[in-house]
Order: C-alpha cells, then sequence, then structure tokens
C-alpha cells in the first residue's frame, strides 16, 4: 500500500479527553501507543462517512476500516513501509511494533478478549446509562454538546436520535428512565390560584427514582469490583506497560470522572471505593494521551447530498482534458438537447391548447376563478357568464 496517510476519525473532544465516546478514546489511545507521531486524527460528526454507520473509522490511503475491533486488528498487521515516517527531524526512530498487545501470550490474548467484551457490556451500559438516560445529564451536558457538533436543522433531531439509538440497550438492561418518569421531573403539576409555592415530592417518583439508583449502585458496584479485584496493586493489567484491556477501562471511567454531569452518582461511587480505578485511568491517559495533530470537522459539499458512493466518486473525480472527438459528441449532444427543448416549446404556442383565467359562478352565487383550456370553451363560459348576469339584474 505504501507510506501513506494515516486518519483516524472520531467524536469531537471534551473535558480534556481526546472524545466523548468510549470506543473513539480507546483508539486515540491505541493509535498514539502503536503509531506515536505517524497518524493524524480528524474530528468528524457524520458517522454515516464510517463503512460500519458508527465512529470511530481509519482511513489509509484509500482504505476505511471501522469498527474498533477491525481498526485495531489492521494497525496491528500495519508494517514499517506501510505507515508515514516520524516527521521530527531530531526524534529518533523507535523499534517498530504497531501491536500495543505483542508482549501477550495466547491464553493472556484469550482473557483480554473477553474482559474487553465484559466492559465494553457492563461499563458501557453504565456510561450510556449516565449521559443518555438520566434526564438532568442529558438536558444539561449530552444534549448541549451535541447540539453544538451541528448546524440547523440537525442540530434539533441529531442529538434526540443519538439518544433514542441506546434507549433499546439500555431497556432491555433496565437502565432506562421512562418517559412517564422524565416526564415527572420535566413538568411540575399546574398550582392552584392563590396556592402558595411549595416543593412536595411525589412519594411515588421518590419510591421509583430510589428504586432505580440503587439499582444503578448494584451493578456498578459488581462490575468495579471485579475491575478492582483484577488490578490488584499493579499500574496495569499484563505487565509494565497499557494494553487494550487497560485502554477499554480507562476510557469508561475517564468519561464517568471527567464528564460534568450534574448527577454524580457513578463518579461519587468510583471516588468513594474504588479509588484504584481512578488512579489507574489517569495513569492510562498519562501514557496514551494523544499529541498529534487534531483537525476540525470537515465542513460537507453539496455533492454529499448524493445517495450513493459512486455518484460521489464521480461527482469528486478529477476532470481529464478531452480530445477532439469528445468535444464535438459533447457539442453535438447539447446542440440536439436544445433543438428538442426549443422544438417542445414552440410547438406549445403555436398548436397547443390556449389557457384563461376566467371567473365563474357557483351555485351559492360565489364568484371563483377557473382555467378553461381551447378558445370554444371560453366563449362558452363567457356567454353563459354574462347570461347569467342579465338574469341576476333582470330579476332584481
Amino acid at each position: 500500500m505504501g507510506s501513506q496517510t494515516l486518519t483516524l476519525h472520531i467524536w469531537p473532544s471534551k473535558w480534556d479527553l481526546p472524545s466523548i465516546e468510549p470506543s473513539c478514546i480507546v483508539a486515540a489511545f491505541y493509535l498514539h501507543l502503536a503509531l506515536p507521531g505517524r497518524f493524524s486524527i480528524q474530528e468528524c460528526t457524520n458517522p454515516d462517512a464510517s463503512p460500519s454507520g458508527q465512529l470511530p473509522y481509519l482511513t489509509h490511503g484509500h482504505h476505511s476500516v471501522a469498527p474498533l475491533s477491525s481498526i485495531v486488528k489492521y494497525v496491528a498487521a500495519l508494517s514499517p513501509a506501510s505507515v508515514p515516517h516520524i516527521t521530527e527531524a531530531d526524534a529518533p526512530e523507535p523499534a517498530f511494533s504497531a501491536d500495543v498487545d505483542v508482549l501477550l501470550g495466547p491464553s493472556e490474548r484469550a482473557k483480554r478478549t473477553a474482559w474487553i467484551a465484559h466492559v465494553e457490556s457492563a461499563l458501557g451500559d453504565l456510561v450510556a446509562h449516565a449521559f443518555y438516560s438520566v434526564p438532568a445529564n442529558y438536558a444539561a451536558v449530552t444534549h448541549p454538546i451535541l447540539s453544538s457538533f451541528f448546524k440547523p436543522p440537525q442540530s434539533y433531531y441529531v442529538p434526540r436520535r443519538i439518544r433514542q439509538a441506546y434507549q433499546a440497550r439500555l431497556e432491555a438492561n433496565s437502565l432506562w428512565v421512562t418517559s412517564a418518569e422524565e416526564s415527572e421531573v420535566e413538568k411540575p403539576k399546574p398550582k392552584r390560584f392563590g396556592e402558595t409555592e411549595t416543593e412536595k415530592d411525589d412519594p411515588k417518583h421518590v419510591f421509583k427514582n430510589t428504586f432505580q439508583r440503587e439499582k444503578v449502585l448494584e451493578k456498578s458496584r459488581a462490575a468495579f469490583s471485579l475491575y478492582a479485584k483484577l488490578l490488584g496493586d499493579t499500574n496495569f493489567f499484563f505487565y509494565d506497560r497499557p494494553t487494550m484491556l487497560d485502554l477499554s477501562l480507562a476510557a469508561h471511567i475517564l468519561l464517568l470522572i471527567h464528564a460534568p454531569l450534574p448527577d454524580t452518582l457513578l463518579s461519587s461511587h468510583l471516588s468513594s471505593s474504588f479509588p484504584a480505578l481512578i488512579s489507574h485511568a489517569r495513569r492510562v491517559l498519562a501514557a496514551a494521551m494523544p499529541t498529534e495533530r487534531v483537525l476540525p470537522p470537515k465542513q460537507y459539499r453539496l455533492s454529499a447530498l448524493l445517495p450513493y458512493s459512486s455518484f460521489r466518486a464521480w461527482w469528486n473525480e478529477p476532470r481529464t482534458p478531452k480530445n477532439e472527438e469528445e468535444k464535438r459528441f459533447e457539442r453535438m449532444r447539447w446542440r440536439w438537447i436544445g433543438l428538442a427543448i426549443l422544438g417542445s416549446v414552440g410547438y406549445w404556442f403555436i398548436w397547443g391548447p390556449t389557457l384563461r383565467l376566467v371567473k365563474v359562478e357557483d351555485e351559492d352565487g360565489d364568484e371563483n376563478l377557473a382555467i378553461v383550456v381551447g378558445g370554444d370553451a371560453d366563449e362558452d363560459i363567457d356567454d353563459e357568464y354574462e347570461g347569467e348576469v342579465k338574469d341576476g339584474k333582470a330579476a332584481a
């Protein structure tokens, strides 16, 4: 493939993190550890540009890779000749290995894969619950940030569409706040005239909210306890360097503790009961935080509205100079199109039917405008209309 540019496309960065989405953070961490100084980051707000329809995705020349698991496999298989060289002149060229987990044996790789799946399932549900299900967090943090990524009218409906994409997953795990509960939070009951303003909590809502929070705490406690026990007193899960398991766990923990969420249930639970996981996440951030060039989101052109990639490719492909035979054929084609249009217009004006706008009366005597085709019909309607007027005057 040759030494071509590597570009990672992820959701924009916030809260001193590479992105607002866990898998995008993991991808940025992984590429920084595997290919430091050899790639660039492109902030993206259009998941439809990805081959999988989700961010992140990686472009290497004309090749696109998604989702995260495929990106990791693709990067790990790269050779030194297929990636750009380090641009800094004084930086030494390190021993090349694009596989972050190169030191892991078969048994360790199997355990890593199983634990990563558990992290993406258990902690992924908790992060999605905190950002998209809790009404206070979504209204104060998630929705404003997502809206800021888009221009009207996309800013009005895209955040809601993203939130709805998580609803089925969270409902299946009993982590979704129902619309009835949300409406009770956002729409207080109207007060009677003259009634003093006093805040009274609905016992039914208080019970549901307490039960929901206890359920979230129970799930988080079970997950965090497993990871804390697995980590133990070591800095990382395997050896003395971060692996994919470290990156995946840290990405979820960092979002919970860095985002300024009004509901601090999970972040407070982490701080009070699992400080080792927070320390581990910050060690990973210090070791893997990307320092590569970050490009702003692309401004999409009119050609992006074309429905098929082949049409967009045809629209954007460079135009090669035409020879004389092609130019002659182009001129003849446009002459034929112009002659056909001129003939159609001429036929309409010369032999086409006549259109007239006339006034007619309905049964109630109200006047309305009507379009009449043909001259004979016009004369008949005009005569009929004049006759009705004369009869009306005679009757008067």
